[in-house]
């Protein structure tokens, strides 16, 4: 049998450069399934900016790693699931996957990571309103990650004034909408003018065009216009001159939720003030984002009562930008970084 993978061939910093990061790899494997072993197929590939920090922790040679929604198409007599099922997990950039379904320990970068186990689809929750897909969107790691962190960490209260960078994505365009239903007033910061009416359409109270190397200074001058009483919930997707510029503005009793840091992480920007007396002085509180503590059925499952209510009652707008082709998926990733307008919500490709 055929299976075709993406590999990681070299690590190259910053904006990914996909055609000398990754390669296409065709294998021919002899699948004879252990007793415990299943034979999957990738339907969906989600791609997300936190891929690059993987990719550069990859070891040469290895497959690309992320989360999917994958078939099962043989298994073997004990193995955890039958054929026929719809699971979720990360099983790469990967045609096809065998493997027992156990959760596995990512000890490749300076943090290990522990990725959960492939958990079983329940095709009841899927529908028009809320179809297959989404299990990586709204009902899945994007969804988890802003409605876990509204409803994990933060405690909006009517009139609180609530900072999103980076607010047009998946997480942020959910969770500003999430924050507005608690009463809060959602200031977004965005790219581009396309993006930022999308999220006055959303119900952002504000939106603040901000693209990373813009002047620290007026981005600091359009942040207090738009917030001249300070800020008391802040969700962090961009790091650099943008959170520099909130911390400074933080009230007595704020929460600031670290969910991602492009500066850092993709631009390479490792320099800025000093921002522990900013914390202190409020007596803010800081906690970094990690939606993997949450994936337990349990929660998923008061996830889909709660948020998937919302969705279906239209009180929460979501959105799903579906690319097709396994061959697609290195260009679609690039889009992430070098064509974001074309990109609304979260990006997946079909296979």
């Amino acid at each position: 049998m055929k299976i075709e993978k993406w590999i990681v061939r070299e690590h190259v910093p910053g904006i990914p450069d996909v055609d000398r990061i990754y390669e296409k790899v065709v294998e021919e494997v002899d699948i004879s399934l252990k007793e415990d072993e299943m034979l999957l197929k990738t339907l969906y590939v989600s791609l997300d900016p936190y891929l690059q920090g993987l990719a550069l922790e990859t070891p040469l040679g290895e497959h690309m790693v992320a989360h999917s929604i994958l078939e099962v198409i043989a298994a073997g007599p004990r193995s955890s699931f039958a054929v026929g099922d719809l699971l979720q997990g990360y099983g790469g950039w990967r045609s096809h996957v065998v493997t027992t379904g156990a959760g596995w320990r990512w000890e490749h970068g300076e943090f290990p990571v522990p990725f959960p186990a492939f958990r079983k689809l329940d095709p009841r929750h899927y529908d028009e309103a809320l179809p297959l897909s989404t299990a990586l969107g709204v009902m899945g790691p994007p969804g988890l990650t802003a409605w876990g962190t509204l409803t994990r960490f933060f405690t909006v209260r009517p009139g609180d004034t609530f900072v999103i960078s980076g607010a047009s994505g998946s997480v942020g365009s959910l969770a500003g909408q999430l924050a507005k239903r608690a009463g809060a007033r959602v200031i977004g910061t965005t790219s581009s003018p396309r993006k930022a009416a999308h999220l006055a359409a959303l119900g952002f109270d504000d939106v603040i065009h901000y693209r990373h190397g813009d002047d620290p200074e007026k981005v600091r001058e359009a942040l207090r216009a738009a917030a001249p009483g300070g800020v008391d919930k802040y969700f962090d997707n961009l790091g650099g001159a943008i959170t520099d510029a909130v911390f400074t503005m933080l009230n007595v009793g704020s929460q600031v939720a670290i969910c991602w840091q492009w500066a850092t992480q993709i631009a390479g920007d490792h320099t800025g003030p000093r921002l522990l007396p900013f914390i202190m002085f409020p007596r803010t509180t800081v906690r970094g984002i990690f939606a993997e503590e949450w994936y337990d059925d349990r929660t998923l499952a008061a996830m889909h009562d709660d948020l998937g209510g919302m969705v279906r009652r239209d009180e929460i707008k979501y959105h799903e930008t579906v690319r097709h082709g396994f061959d697609s998926i290195p260009e679609a990733y690039r889009s992430l970084y070098t064509d974001s307008a074309a990109n609304r919500g979260k990006v997946l490709v079909h296979l």
